[in-house]
């Protein structure tokens, strides 16, 4: 999920982003997440079963959402969806039995 940040919101989703590392804002229903940060932007990914109900929840009712609500007031503009247009992971255990 995708959404812009608020001119001045870079310096709080520095402060969240410190928030969850510490598990102040974990979730159980992903076994992954990752908060992508650049000046303008956050990016939040999620893995886990039935991940894609989960997000349809989020996404229809965000502020609600434990994971997304304390986010809300840095947006400017709507979060959306962002699909996954390309995945690659590298074999590990092919890798050491090569070497």
């Amino acid at each position: 999920m995708v959404a812009r940040l608020r001119s001045d919101g870079r310096e709080r989703a520095l402060e969240l982003i410190e928030q969850h590392e510490a598990g102040q804002h974990d979730s159980t229903d992903f076994e992954r997440q990752a908060i992508f940060l650049s000046p303008e932007d956050v990016v939040f990914y999620f893995e886990g079963p039935d991940v894609e109900k989960t997000l349809r929840a989020i996404l229809n009712d965000p502020v609600r959402s434990t994971e997304i609500g304390h986010w809300i007031p840095l947006f400017d503009g709507p979060l959306h969806a962002a699909r996954e247009a390309y995945y690659r992971e590298h074999d590990t255990a092919e890798r050491r039995s090569s070497s």
